[in-house]
């Protein structure tokens, strides 16, 4: 339609070009057109959208997973190999993002980690919910599973883009995709769950609304310091790192980076004001004596979840890490129950 043919002459459409930039605007005007135009004459690619075309659609979402999850496993390889610290990095195992398959592909979970942590902290919460049947993907947020210094170069936009990856690969396997997360990837979850209207449901474990920790009320200050002191070349009076004394020192990192504590409190800022929007089935579970997350911020996230099928289960444990340990197996069980 942008050209006709009258005998030997080719005459175009003079209102296909009528603006000062009609190049561009027939491209946006007529965009099948031009790009057959473009693929006409060439055959390879040709051959290969036809053979593409021409196969089943489970068989290119199974493609589509397959290729995010080597994506995923050589991004973390490479990036445990940038910033690996001798002596204090974990097993590579530790933060290698793992997929079970189930006995149906009705149901999947993306499963989020928390802060500071790796795959291996929801192993088992992981392994509970595939004997149930449940296909579950376990991504590994960017900047954990090698070392602190890595994750003080991340933002929770990256923990985010990190999560996004985990549900297109269970999302390409399986019908229904249920969210879920714990400490920070609680948050996350519910995150996605607020964005992506599939999500057939949430659950969130230990989601930091609010930390108790003290020193985590320092770190925005901290982290300005950090900034003026760069600004001003003074690299000795930077304060990078505080102490961390974890509950599973075999998952995570000693060392805390002040920028991560200021992303974790940026995620959950961005999360609350659109925590109304949520309407899917919703489960909040929480650790009534949690050291490091203040029962009161996530019955804040209850109350605030639009869903009308929602619940909170608060169990009398005195740690935050809940879904490893003595009694885990009851989270697991509610969590279970929840996705059935």
């Amino acid at each position: 339609g942008i050209i006709t043919q009258k005998g030997h002459m080719l005459v175009k459409d003079p209102s296909k070009f009528s603006s000062p930039y009609a190049f561009h605007r027939a491209r946006i005007d007529n965009p099948i057109e031009v790009m057959a135009n473009a693929i006409e004459p060439l055959t390879d690619l040709q051959h290969a959208v036809n053979r593409l075309a021409a196969q089943p659609g489970f068989w290119i979402k199974r493609k589509v997973a397959n290729y995010l999850q080597n994506l995923a496993v050589n991004e973390f390889k490479k990036d445990y190999e940038d910033f690996k610290v001798e002596g204090e990095s974990k097993p590579l195992s530790v933060g290698m993002p793992f997929l079970l398959k189930g006995r149906s592909k009705d149901m999947g979970i993306v499963l989020s980690h928390g802060y500071m942590a790796a795959p291996l902290e929801v192993r088992q919460l992981a392994q509970y919910l595939n004997r149930l049947g449940f296909w579950v993907y376990v991504p590994r947020l960017k900047g954990h599973g090698t070392s602190p210094e890595d994750l003080a170069t991340r933002s929770y936009l990256d923990w985010r883009a990190s999560v996004d990856q985990g549900y297109a690969i269970i999302s390409n396997l399986c019908k229904h995709v249920v969210a879920g997360g714990f400490s920070t990837g609680a948050g996350l979850a519910l995150d996605l769950a607020v964005r992506v209207k599939a999500v057939a449901g949430v659950f969130a474990v230990s989601a930091p609304m609010r930390l108790k920790d003290f020193s985590a009320r320092f770190a925005p200050a901290v982290d300005m310091w950090n900034r003026l002191m760069q600004r001003a070349r003074q690299v000795g009076a930077k304060k990078e790192f505080v102490e961390n004394k974890p509950e599973n020192p075999h998952i995570n990192y000693s060392r805390n980076p002040i920028s991560g504590v200021v992303e974790v409190d940026r995620l959950m800022d961005d999360l609350e004001p659109r925590l109304a929007d949520l309407n899917v089935p919703a489960l909040i579970v929480q650790s009534r004596g949690d050291p490091v997350v203040d029962p009161k911020g996530s019955r804040k996230i209850f109350e605030l979840i639009g869903s009308i099928d929602k619940e909170y289960l608060l169990f009398n444990f005195d740690r935050h890490g809940i879904l490893l340990g003595e009694s885990a197996q009851k989270v697991h069980k509610a969590i279970g129950e929840f996705i059935k």
